[in-house]
């Protein structure tokens, strides 16, 4: 079952929002975002603003990154063939596409090797290992994995191989016997921000090869494809990441790069601004697409050309891909909420597990995504093949640290790898009860009923008539958005809905609605007309994000509902009416207007469509733009008096409309002459 979402308006202290907007000359809007994001005071608002290079950390200050440097230019000058071994989701592809342009760049002999999901699964494998020996490497430089890999590591030394590690992921106590392990997470790490991608370890690993007096040209040459690889890999964007993204998001809109020309030209992303949800929702699934359902290369080899047919060929291979991965995905989709709905269970666990044989590998992550935003639950998701090996992916919420949780029940476990909110793991089919069992004991220790609520973060409420241009422009500042400066969420109240449109299919909606003077331009992605509860003339509150569209030049404001209700005022009038209609049951006296020649028509032609509900639903459904609901008490004497003079039959909540041969004069009512009477 889907859990109603909690709304939580986020406070901000008055003299905080009046010091920001005197200081910094801002709007209250602006100042109370800046607020919610700890930005308290102008120095602290300047700096996150400014987005400056100047805040980018010193390199040298990551564990092990002298040794990681001082080995690769040796092997550069030795003319040592360097084989980068990568990964196979995006940040893994533009981690070894970066490296590779810039070791190639510096006369390397270079080569890269991106294991197979479905055939080698995640990370550095002894086979893997045999390969690159085979072709006369002597150096590997891992990007995005290698953290966990010290049995590998351990072997590639004695296969006469070194090793240099460059990761993000959690360590584990024991770090492999490398040349040199590079990683901010490190314990002994003094690097200020931990935050990094593993794309970002690469570009910071360039940046202390090159120094820091050639820090500009390796922004020009390399922060798109960083930038490409901290969206898709939903890393904070605070600190570096927010500059490094920021930096990378502005070249990326004018890119000479062949590869991303030809992957934005064909992901129908035209004209539209390019944000990084831009690339986190449209461009980067495509990306990822190649590893998850065959070969990463093909991604990889997209980064590398300059050819300007080639690159073309691999974006439109990989949006063909892409293709194949949604409809698999949604395949899986629909089994996996098969097994929930047939489990007598489900509602009573704290953790999603689910298994099957045969699920593609490469799409159960996403699938686990998905089912952990519907209903707000930790998710494992895990595919067996036919040997009794299963992969798993995992996904977690902020209140339950899955890779902890992993650890904790390693035993039952081949291997496993992630973070608080993501994770994989390998284990045996004989052991997939315990792990269940053990996972779900561990769920029922941590996790309160409040944890499992989903709550929606409200920055602040705006009125309609605030939803301008210029205010969504002011906003913008704020950007990028991602994961740690989440995009501003505004609470817009009594908002009368004039229009609800299907698109694609009524994959999703279009509403019109008015407020303070305005029409606004509002979409529900992901809704059909099923989902909204609502009808044309009702009066709601929504939750949404502001962005700009431009349309042959001229800019306005498109709004994205999060989350919809029904206004307080209506549900005052509703609450009202039917108070009212209960008064008069019993007796008691009440000053309610009777009801008007244009309320019984519009009560007798819904009665006639076959609607039956109750009396606050009725009142909804005869909702106009003009004058909202209608009153219950209206409703509840036109359908006394339609019973009365013979036109309805009640049984219970069951209404028939009988057939009437000739007219009825309702003004012959006794009901309705009391009523007037009092009046």
């Amino acid at each position: 079952m889907v859990k109603q979402r909690t709304w939580v308006i986020k406070e901000q202290s008055r003299q905080d929002v009046a010091d920001l907007c005197l200081t910094l000359g801002v709007s209250e809007i602006i100042a109370r975002l800046l607020i919610n994001r700890g930005l308290t005071t102008a120095d602290l608002a300047k700096n996150f603003l400014n987005k400056s290079i100047d805040s980018l950390h010193d390199p040298m200050l990551m564990p092990d990154m002298d040794k990681a440097v001082a080995r690769i230019n040796k092997a550069i000058q030795n003319r040592e063939r360097i084989t980068i071994f990568g990964d196979y989701d995006v940040d893994g592809v533009t981690s070894t596409a970066i490296l590779h342009r810039y070791l190639t760049g510096r006369g390397a002999t270079v080569g890269y090797y991106i294991p197979s999901r479905t055939e080698e699964g995640y990370g550095v494998s002894l086979a893997a290992i045999e390969h690159i020996v085979g072709d006369g490497t002597s150096l590997i430089i891992t990007v995005d994995s290698g953290i966990t890999a010290s049995e590998e590591i351990e072997y590639a030394t004695k296969r006469g191989l070194d090793v240099v590690v460059t990761d993000h992921h959690e360590c584990r106590p024991e770090l492999p016997a490398a040349c040199a392990v590079v990683n901010p997470k490190r314990p002994d790490s003094i690097y200020p921000f931990k935050e990094l991608a593993g794309v970002g370890v690469v570009f910071k690993l360039i940046c202390a090869m090159e120094g820091r007096e050639n820090l500009q040209s390796c922004i020009d040459r390399f922060s798109e494809l960083a930038a490409f690889g901290t969206i898709a890999d939903v890393m904070p964007l605070t600190g570096e990441n927010r500059v490094l993204v920021s930096l990378g998001i502005k070249r990326i809109e004018y890119t000479n790069d062949a590869g991303l020309r030809a992957l934005i030209a064909n992901s129908g992303v035209g004209q539209k601004r390019l944000t990084a949800g831009t690339i986190g929702y449209t461009l980067a699934p495509r990306v990822n697409a190649a590893g998850r359902l065959g070969c990463a290369d093909m991604a990889v080899e997209l980064f590398l050309t300059q050819d300007r047919n080639c690159a073309e060929a691999a974006a439109k291979d990989l949006c063909d891909t892409n293709r194949q991965r949604q409809e698999e995905e949604n395949k899986i989709l629909q089994e996996a909420q098969a097994l929930l709905i047939a489990d007598p269970d489900f509602a009573k666990r704290k953790v999603i597990i689910l298994a099957q044989q045969g699920w593609h590998h490469g799409i159960i992550g996403i699938v686990a995504s998905r089912l952990t935003d519907i209903y707000h639950l930790p998710c494992v998701m895990i595919s067996f093949d036919d040997e009794g090996t299963g992969k798993g992916s995992c996904r977690s919420i902020a209140a339950f640290n899955i890779y902890d949780a992993l650890g904790t029940c390693s035993s039952l476990l081949e291997k496993f790898g992630g973070h608080a909110l993501a994770a994989g793991l390998s284990l045996r089919k004989e052991n997939f009860d315990a792990f269940k069992e053990a996972l779900w004991a561990i769920a029922g220790e941590q996790l309160t009923e409040e944890d499992l609520i989903s709550k929606l973060s409200i920055d602040c409420e705006i009125p309609a008539a605030d939803i301008t241009p210029s205010t969504v422009h002011d906003v913008s500042y704020l950007e990028p958005y991602g994961m740690g400066n989440a995009a501003p969420v505004f609470l817009c109240r009594e908002l009368i809905i004039s229009e609800i449109i299907p698109m694609s299919g009524d994959k999703h909606l279009r509403l019109a609605l008015m407020g303070g003077g305005q029409r606004l331009t509002c979409f529900m992605f992901g809704s059909s007309s099923a989902d909204i509860p609502y009808s044309v003339g009702e009066r709601i509150d929504i939750c949404c994000t502001l962005d700009l569209s431009t349309y042959r030049g001229v800019q306005s404001v498109q709004v994205v509902i999060k989350d919809i209700r029904e206004a307080l005022s209506q549900q005052s009038t509703l609450d009202e009416g039917i108070a009212c209609y209960a008064a008069r049951l019993k007796n008691e006296v009440t000053d309610a207007a009777a009801p008007v020649k244009s309320d019984f028509v519009g009560v007798y032609k819904l009665l006639q469509s076959g609607f039956s509900g109750s009396l606050r639903e009725m009142s909804r459904r005869l909702a106009t733009v003009e004058n909202g609901v209608m009153d219950p008490f209206r409703v509840a004497i036109c359908l006394d008096v339609l019973e009365e003079m013979g036109i309805i039959c009640r049984e219970g909540d069951r209404i028939t409309v009988n057939k009437i041969d000739g007219k009825i004069n309702l003004n012959q009512s006794k009901i309705l002459q009391s009523l007037k009477a009092r009046s």
